[in-house]
């Protein structure tokens, strides 16, 4: 039988790999190739379209793919970004350390002045004119157009993740399964199933969305509550001790019949 192969590759040579071209076949067999630019973390990536997109992360990384290949674009900001939301082709935000916000104009990316020197972990634009960040302490910013300014947050513990349906809806998650919810007048908590951390979130619609997190957390927006889904490796574990507690009830009930004794160990069932 074939025996499996163990490649160890030095953190030398993964630097080295990541500055050369990477070749991948598509779907269609087409060969792919590109470069990778850096070799920071990269914490978000937004796609405006498929020749069109945006990733940032460590020490203010910027790099942009214009359908053939990635590129370092100049970042006015060496703080960590950590969310990255794009209106259009020529306008676009990020956020990150300390507050920070930076905005695209279609040819650059400029500081724009933070009403919070709070980390800020996402930010979700609803339109040139609206859009919101969230993060450290249940810090809450929101752009009307003009500037950047706090909302009154009701909670106090970290937002990880911001997503925004439309002007009048929208959602927020973050630490101990803290879960809160815009009605286009004010955000309030909304009763979370967990109490595990939530990094992120996506919603479909206004009645159906996900949000996911801390040890496979995995939960669902079903348009008039959040509900759980229960991991499989919980299920079948589940199911297995339930079809043996009926043996065992059913053989019990049968010893006497058949004049047997059941015992229960923890790997077999002996008679």
């Amino acid at each position: 039988m074939p025996r499996g192969i163990i490649l160890t590759v030095s953190p030398l040579t993964l630097i080295l790999l990541a500055c050369v071209t990477v070749p991948l076949v598509n779907a269609e067999g087409y060969i792919l190739n590109w470069t990778i630019p850096t070799t920071n973390i990269l914490h978000s990536v937004f796609m405006v379209n498929p020749t069109d997109g945006w990733a940032v992360g460590d020490h203010g990384t910027i790099i942009r793919w214009n359908g053939v290949s990635w590129a370092n674009v100049t970042s006015p900001t060496g703080k960590y970004l950590n969310s990255v939301s794009m209106v259009s082709a020529s306008d676009g935000w990020a956020v990150g350390f300390n507050g920070v916000i930076i905005r695209w104009n279609g040819t650059t990316w400029n500081t724009v002045t933070s009403p919070t020197a709070n980390t800020l972990y996402s930010v979700s634009m609803v339109s040139a004119n609206d859009g919101w960040a969230v993060g450290w302490v249940g810090t809450i910013v929101r752009w009307n157009g003009a500037s950047w300014t706090t909302v009154t947050s009701p909670t106090g513990g970290y937002l990880a993740s911001v997503f925004m349906v439309s002007a009048t809806d929208g959602w927020a998650v973050g630490v101990n399964g803290a879960i809160i919810r815009w009605n286009g007048v004010s955000w309030t908590s909304v009763t979370s199933p967990t109490i595990n951390n939530l990094y992120s979130m996506s919603m479909t619609s206004t009645s159906d969305g996900w949000a996911v997190g801390n040890d496979g957390t995995i939960i669902r927006w079903d348009e008039s509550q959040w509900v759980p889904e229960v991991p499989s490796v919980l299920i079948v574990p589940l199911l297995v001790t339930v079809t043996l507690l009926a043996v065992v009830v059913h053989k019990r009930k049968s010893k006497t019949q058949y004049g047997a004794i059941l015992y229960l160990t923890p790997m077999r069932f002996l008679l």
